[in-house]
């Protein structure tokens, strides 16, 4: 293949990554050849299309040997980041971003992956800060307002994050990523019917990512109609249902209503029994093909 062609190949896997369609990146990129194919581009592509996968370890792996041939390299810093993020390791994907930040102080995908990793660590003035200088760089970028969302999420802020994903779905109805993060969001405010919604456009878009998929599939089962009386337990902790079930008995035996708050104990009991039974039937009910 030739130096052009090359070229063109790279631009196609980059255009498909944008759109979240890291199977199609691959297939693109395994048309390159010769120098092309161990290139520095060659290698953020083919990490990040791993990584957008959900092939975390393969994209670590990539992005370690990348940096081993052709040394630092931000984009390469980025992905790795962001994998170990994703597989846990929350010191090396520090590491990873310091490393990257010190040849950038100004690389907008490596602040925003920092944010990230401080916003879920609980560091949120810090998640907020760098998150700051990544916007003064590019208010604009796709980088800078799903990390603005994802950090709405963390901290609790069901309303912005909201706003912020509904934005981005209008401007683009088939970013997987905007529908991956609406699931989210709906599933951090206990709404088990936008959160399926969500992942499942999500899944539609991006088949490959195995976390999207799952997660899809775990909802169509929280969704169905056997599973529709244990909805508070969606929405609210199971020691707030407990507690509110226990101050209903209690205040209606303080105004002389126990004939009532008997039945109504009964009833808890059999819904508690129930919460405990029917989930993992019906999820076993899903895996033989008897309910869709």
């Amino acid at each position: 293949m030739n130096g052009d062609m090359g070229d063109e190949a790279l631009a196609l896997a980059e255009h498909w990554l944008e759109r979240a369609r890291p199977d199609r990146a691959l297939d693109a990129l395994s048309r390159v050849t010769g120098e092309q194919a161990v290139s520095r581009r060659a290698f953020r592509i083919r990490a990040l299309a791993h990584h957008l996968a959900d092939e975390d370890q393969a994209a670590v792996d990539i992005a370690r040997t990348g940096l081993a041939s052709h040394g630092p390299d931000t984009g390469l810093l980025g992905v790795l980041a962001q994998a170990l993020a994703d597989l846990g390791r929350t010191a090396e994907a520090e590491r990873a971003c310091l490393d990257g930040l010190t040849l950038d102080p100004h690389h907008v995908w490596l602040l925003c992956t920092y944010a990230k990793l401080c916003g879920f660590a609980g560091q949120h003035d810090k998640a907020r800060q760098l998150l700051a200088r990544a916007a003064a760089e590019e208010p604009e970028a796709r980088a800078v307002i799903h990390t603005r969302a994802v950090l709405a999420i963390a901290r609790g802020d069901h309303e912005e994050a909201q706003r912020i994903v509904s934005a981005m779905l209008a401007a683009d109805p088939d970013d997987a990523g905007a529908h991956a993060l609406r699931g989210l969001a709906a599933s951090h405010r206990g709404d088990a019917t936008t959160a399926y919604a969500g992942f499942r456009a999500a899944a539609a878009g991006n088949p490959q990512n195995r976390h999207v998929v799952e997660a899809a599939r775990t909802l169509k089962v929280a969704n169905h109609w056997l599973l529709r009386p244990l909805r508070p337990f969606q929405r609210f902790s199971t020691f707030q249902v407990w507690i509110t079930a226990v101050l209903i008995q209690f205040g209606l035996r303080a105004v002389g209503l126990g004939v009532v708050a008997a039945p109504l104990t009964v009833a808890w009991l059999a819904f508690c029994a129930y919460s405990w039974i029917a989930p993992p039937v019906v999820r076993l009910l899903f895996r033989k093909g008897l309910l869709r």
